[in-house]
């Protein structure tokens, strides 16, 4: 028997605390190189796309897949419309299928661990480079872990950023600054995040002041190669999930042509979450090192949450049980 959640029945079992919890054991997993990891990829169709996510986290005998209509659909009213499907990964029984309300709220979790461990404990302005659905949630998981008095926000539509900046100061509870340049809203910012869709990079290393952390996880075009010549540190969230980006031949992937030209090295320059995580790598190494996490989408990450949401769910006595 299988346990089956509708989307009321988990729209509460997730907050950010929990979400970066599950985050941080899943990166401990990955480290203990107990993790199976695909790339995330997108199945065209006429219309658009099915996006499918999987993963697995061999310690906690969980695997799992999301998927849902991606690219040229609209998204529910209420969220994404995706689906998981939980397993248990000895002995391949299905434990639960629910709506999969999450997406945001991961890449948030995965952004809060990361300037957690990477950005300066006295960061106090931060700026948002794009103003997608993403935009808020990475917002708030930075000023969830560091005293941030101030945000600013740019992007390329004047209404769009000043809409945004609206929704953004009352869901954070703080003023949020639109402002009309990169310039305006990255120089002396403390956390830099960017998320675009942009096939051509939106930040250059002049345009970042020294100690920035920068979090990326739009496209891989967004971020100029300047910026990750310049870092200190480069950290990413999963290398075989950049490797097989599955998007690559329509966006340049700047990270992975820096290492394909020979700029950097792949295996010494390019470092994993997981392993600051674990305390394997240091975080930064210097108040002015610029720091950039580039942040892998999902699998085995969204597992740990459905993990989290099936124990809760269990935990509540929610769900219907259902024979499948």
């Amino acid at each position: 028997m299988a346990l089956l959640l509708t989307r009321s029945e988990v729209a509460d079992l997730l907050d950010l605390d929990s979400a970066m919890a599950a985050t941080e054991e899943a990166f401990r997993e990955q480290s203990d190189d107990a993790v199976a990891a695909l790339a995330p990829s997108m199945l065209p169709t006429r219309r658009g796309a099915l996006r499918i996510v999987s993963g697995a986290l061999l310690n906690s005998r969980r695997m799992g897949v999301r998927a849902g209509p991606a690219a040229g659909y609209l998204e529910h009213p209420s969220g994404e419309r995706m689906q998981a499907f939980l397993y248990d990964s000895e002995t391949g029984d299905l434990l639960c299928v629910m709506a999969y309300t999450f997406g945001t709220l991961r890449t948030g979790a995965t952004v809060g661990v990361a300037t957690r461990l990477l950005a300066r404990e006295d960061a106090h302005v931060a700026a948002m480079l794009g103003t997608g659905r993403n935009a808020i949630s990475l917002l708030r998981a930075v000023c969830h872990v560091r005293p941030i008095e101030h945000v600013r926000v740019y992007s390329r539509d004047t209404q769009h950023r000043t809409d945004f900046a609206e929704r953004a100061s009352a869901a954070l509870d703080k003023k949020v600054q639109a402002v009309d340049s990169t310039e305006a809203a990255s120089l002396g910012a403390d956390v830099v995040c960017v998320a675009t869709n942009s096939l051509t990079p939106v930040v250059r290393a002049d345009q970042l002041s020294p100690g920035t952390f920068l979090a990326t996880m739009g496209r891989p075009s967004e971020i100029d190669p300047s910026v990750y010549l310049a870092a200190g540190r480069i950290i990413v969230g999963h290398k075989k999930h950049e490797e097989e980006y599955f998007d690559v031949n329509n966006y340049p992937h700047q990270l992975l042509k820096l290492a394909k030209d020979g700029q950097l090295d792949w295996a010494s320059a390019v470092h994993e979450l997981c392993d600051v995580v674990t305390g394997k790598l240091p975080g930064r190494s210097s108040s002015q090192e610029l720091v950039v996490f580039k942040e892998s989408q999902g699998g085995f990450g969204d597992v740990a949450f459905c993990n989290r949401v099936y124990e809760e769910a269990r935990k509540r006595g929610l769900g219907q049980e259902v024979d499948l």
